[in-house]
């Protein structure tokens, strides 16, 4: 199963603690875009998600007035029915944005792509017909970094693309601009944060899986509590999140 497909099928089976998953990490992801943003004195007018899910990014940017109209674009109606029911002010649209028949907004200031490219077989196609089926001045794309030394090394006993988030690339910081520059963008700033999971988050999560004891122990360290003392060195060799703010290289 491809990795859009799974989110598909996640929204279909097991809608609601899909949606209250991403709402425990749409402030994070929320924050990459609000500072980019700001430090260039964006202030756009449309601001489009494409890859929303049930919507927990863009409703976060518009609590934070990011910008005056908001749209929200997924293949799943289920994500978009739970987007739209909770979204007033946000137009949310069913479509796959890989088709490249889709109906999308033709102009729009800014495009947010938050933790999608690593789900897509061939994000470089993807993000160069992009370019060529909308008008927008900003993209800004971030993904999970997980080609780093640590996982590296972990995907020697493992088969990393046996996974359960549906992530079909695995990025480094470098691999992820080369592939921006491939695709025609440059980019105008990026950032790196580790994800540190907030106990309430972290808790729920570990419920939901049920994992043993031994593994519930492991989570709780990898997910919360190196990352907080060693965000340094974690971000650089085990995982991170990495932001880029991007413009089109033939403006």
């Amino acid at each position: 199963m491809l990795g859009k497909e799974i989110y598909i099928e996640k929204y279909r089976n097991d809608l609601e603690d899909e949606a209250r998953w991403l709402e425990y990490g749409a402030v994070f992801k929320a924050n990459s875009v609000e500072t980019l943003l700001q430090h260039h004195r964006i202030r756009p007018h449309t601001l489009l998600e494409l890859g929303s899910g049930t919507g927990a990014v863009i409703r976060e940017c518009q609590k934070r007035g990011l910008a005056d109209e908001y749209f929200a674009v997924d293949a799943s109606e289920e994500a978009i029915a739970w987007a739209r029911d909770r979204s007033p002010g946000i137009e949310c649209v069913v479509a796959d944005i890989t088709d490249p028949a889709a109906t999308l907004p033709k102009a729009v200031d800014v495009v947010v792509l938050s933790h999608v490219l690593e789900h897509l077989e061939n994000p470089r196609e993807f993000l160069a017909s992009l370019r060529e089926r909308m008008q927008f001045t900003w993209l800004i794309a971030e993904v999970p970094l997980e080609d780093l030394l640590a996982s590296r090394l972990k995907n020697l006993i493992r088969d990393r693309t046996k996974n359960t988030a549906g992530h079909v690339q695995f990025f480094t910081q470098k691999s992820f601009l080369e592939l921006l520059a491939r695709a025609g963008f440059e980019v105008d700033e990026s950032l790196r944060y580790a994800l540190i999971y907030g106990k309430e988050m972290l808790e729920w999560q570990l419920n939901r899986l049920s994992p043993p004891r031994g593994k519930r122990m492991v989570m709780r360290m990898t997910q919360r509590h190196l990352p907080r003392t060693l965000e340094p060195l974690w971000v650089r060799f085990y995982y991170a999140h990495f932001a880029a703010l991007c413009h089109s290289s033939q403006r």
